[in-house]
């Protein structure tokens, strides 16, 4: 179980980091909506939510921690995946895989959310992602708010209101926890324009230190 406190009010859900120009970008992510154990879990809190308004779920199959968002894909020149994906793999060689938890729902300032634990190790690989990606755009890349390397997404807030009943509806679910282990991290093209964030993957980064 986390110990992050409940969101008190949530506010409607923005389909975009305000600090791009346009809602697709090269991002870093993990993507985990082909997990089992995580769909299970993600399903169980998804079914405990689905008379609650004002949400809509996040599609299983979109299941992801975003990692940091680079720049807008109008914005890329020719040959900049490529030169991400080399930097990282240089400066992650000695990274080891993730082993992450996730088990109580929780409300955040724009979603339901499962923590990941222990999230010292997000924001560890988020830091070192943000260095090489600042190196390989030689200025610093868009601000990502500190709440986004801490969970997966389970529902996006539709409207402002107080949160409640949705507090009281995270916390009534019984749900095992589950651990995962991630091998590897993903460079993506990020479509945020839907209400859903959804991607085509890239090229991946494998963590094998």
């Amino acid at each position: 179980m986390t110990d992050m406190p409940h969101a008190d009010q949530v506010r409607k859900h923005a389909p975009w980091n305000r600090g791009l120009r346009s809602g697709s970008s090269l991002a870093w992510l993990l993507p985990l909506g082909d997990r089992p154990e995580l769909r299970k879990l993600a399903n169980q809190y998804q079914y405990s939510l689905r008379d609650l308004p004002g949400f809509d779920p996040v599609p299983l199959e979109w299941m992801h921690i975003l990692l940091q968002e680079v720049e807008d894909n109008e914005q890329a020149p020719a040959g900049r995946a490529e030169e991400l994906l080399r930097a990282a793999r240089e400066r992650l060689s000695s990274f080891a895989p993730l082993s992450l938890s996730f088990h109580g729902g929780l409300v955040l300032s724009e979603s339901l959310a499962l923590p990941a634990e222990p999230q010292a190790t997000l924001t560890d690989l988020r830091g070192r992602l943000r260095e090489v990606t600042a190196e390989v755009l030689g200025s610093e890349p868009p601000e990502t708010p500190d709440e986004i390397d801490q969970h997966v997404s389970l529902a996006y807030a539709t409207a402002d209101g107080p949160a409640v009943f949705a507090k009281a509806t995270l916390d009534a679910t019984v749900a095992d926890p589950v651990t995962l282990s991630v091998p590897a991290i993903s460079l993506v093209e990020l479509n945020r324009e839907q209400a859903c964030s959804e991607w085509n993957r890239i090229g991946e980064v494998e963590l094998s230190g």
